[in-house]
């Protein structure tokens, strides 16, 4: 016997509201808090990187050997072996498929600054502000204007505080808006990272707030049940590496092609302030901080970034994936996105490997089946804080349950990013609370469920209990008189109701579909108090 249950939305689903472009030439004056203090004054790192070197490099690699070898102990006598076929027999966890929904706290140096250019309608993603402040030329001119040619990407540090940064807020609204974990963006391409680690100075405890801010966002999500993830850039714009000859050199990435090196130049000293100098930048500087934090802090879900145009040997993502699993093991169920990198046949792994594959502003290509999956996307138009973002481009809360539903129907997950200066926008409060009010009534159809034989029928979207005895039809208008349900699966004996509402729904079976064995489902709501007629 199949139970069909109708999850409605009694409003009329919006198209995606664009926000007002900045005119082509013109450059905008930031808000007063998102531009130079006028009293400001700019200082540098009491380190150079080549003092840096001199004092903490031999220390620091020793260290990162310990580490190293630790891990590499440990991924030898454990269950997962950092080799693909050993990885590809981790399963994504039941916790994760059943949640359905997070939080993304996209938050970082950028969002001091705020502001990324809107073109053709659509935003680039502001946390690319600190390296395009002087390689775009239209952010070279919104920095020049608003904070000065003098002012470069560190400078923005010391005006990091997080003096608004309230993550038992965070965790309580991202609760009551029905998510159930939060990964908040740990450490960026830039390097600066959000917990006092011991392998650079270029952290929270060292410079900015002075403080960790990772220990309280976990102590916030255990109160609230809920899960925590760890964003890890696995490449960086900038590092300071030491060469075969003993001399500083840097090692650069620009998300466009494999990374190189090239010389060192005075105005590094902005960029990559408080990065300790390494021989080898993986071996030395991102296993050993990437497992740090796994040790320190046990988080639910690894999820790499920044490895689209490097070798997944090259940067040992494999070795930091097998030792997160292995630690895990027999211990608590744990997930690693598919963002490892290039595998040695030249092709890019998202989508190919990992417990849960991530699309970024649906970049998928409807093809990943039954394989967990994710929609990474922002409330506003792209990730990271931007002061231009207003009601109207922020998505509305019809569209963004259109949206929704349809990848949940889909088998996947969407994280909505958060971010500013500590503080959640009071725009993106009130449409989570708008999100929050409908997973309360409807999230029987939402969490838990998985793909129905047809995710989708018109203006419905299908998703069904994991025994499947029950169909949930997900409504994104009412149709009009009636409803005709073509895919439910529903028969004789089967049972018709509508979630929120405890009166008995009228409703009978119609003809079969095309002569197939399939019933339609006539539903005639017409009593029900807002169902328009």
């Amino acid at each position: 016997m199949k139970k069909v249950m109708i999850g409605l939305q009694f409003l009329i689903i919006n198209a995606f509201m664009q926000g007002q472009s900045v005119q082509e030439g013109s450059v905008p004056l930031a808000p007063s808090e998102n531009r130079r203090p006028a009293d400001y004054e700019l200082s540098a790192y009491k380190y150079s990187l080549e003092s840096l070197r001199e004092n903490f490099s031999d220390e620091m690699m020793k260290e990162a050997s310990t580490q190293y070898n630790i891990v590499m102990e440990v991924n030898r006598e454990g269950k997962y072996k950092p080799l693909p076929e050993s990885l590809d027999r981790h399963q994504t966890p039941e916790w994760f498929r059943d949640a359905k929904f997070g939080m993304f706290i996209d938050w970082g140096l950028w969002s001091v600054a705020g502001w990324a250019e809107k073109r053709d309608g659509k935003a680039m993603y502001p946390d690319w502000y600190e390296f395009r402040l002087d390689t775009d030329p239209a952010f070279i001119k919104y920095h020049a204007k608003n904070w000065g040619n003098d002012f470069k990407r560190d400078d923005f540090i010391p005006l990091f505080t997080a003096s608004r940064y309230d993550p038992a807020t965070l965790a309580r609204i991202a609760k009551e808006a029905g998510m159930k974990y939060i990964v908040p963006f740990c450490k960026h391409h830039s390097g600066f990272c959000l917990w006092p680690s011991g392998f650079t100075f270029r952290d929270a405890g060292d410079m900015g707030p002075r403080r960790d801010l990772i220990l309280p966002m976990i102590e916030s999500c255990k109160k609230e049940g809920l899960k925590f993830g760890f964003y890890f850039s696995l490449e960086e714009w900038e590092y300071p590496v030491i060469n075969g000859d003993g001399d500083l050199v840097m090692k650069l990435w620009t998300g466009e092609g494999a990374p190189h090196s090239g010389p060192y130049e005075k105005g590094y000293e902005k960029k990559a302030s408080g990065k300790i100098a390494v021989r080898n930048f993986s071996k030395d500087y991102i296993l050993p901080q990437a497992t740090e934090f796994i040790d320190r802090y046990d988080p639910d879900i690894l999820w790499y970034d920044g490895e689209w145009n490097s070798s997944v040997y090259d940067l040992l993502s494999y070795d930091i994936a097998a030792y997160f699993y292995n630690r895990a093991e027999g211990r608590k169920e744990v997930a690693v996105n598919d963002r490892y990198g290039i595998e040695k046949d030249g092709k890019w792994l998202r989508f190919r490997r990992g417990d849960i594959f991530t699309s970024e502003y649906h970049d998928h290509d409807d093809s990943l089946g039954n394989h967990a999956w994710e929609e990474n996307r922002g409330i506003s138009q792209s990730f990271g804080y931007n002061w231009q973002d207003t009601e109207a481009n922020v998505i509305t809360p019809e569209a963004f349950i259109d949206m929704f539903t349809n990848i949940v129907a889909n088998g996947g997950n969407l994280i909505v990013n958060l971010d500013g200066q500590g503080a959640l926008p009071a725009v993106q409060e009130k449409r989570l609370e708008e999100i929050g009010r409908w997973l309360r009534v409807n999230g029987e159809g939402i969490y838990g469920t998985r793909t129905w034989s047809a995710t989708s029928e018109g203006n419905v979207s299908y998703t069904c209990s994991k025994d499947k005895k029950y169909v949930y039809a997900i409504l994104k208008k009412w149709p009009g008189r009636e409803l005709k349900l073509k895919n439910s699966g529903a028969g004789k004996g089967s049972s018709v109701t509508l979630l929120g509402y405890d009166g008995v729904l009228k409703w009978d079976i119609g003809e079969g579909l095309l002569g197939s064995h399939r019933e339609v489902v006539h539903v005639h709501p017409l009593e029900l108090v807002g169902v328009p007629a």
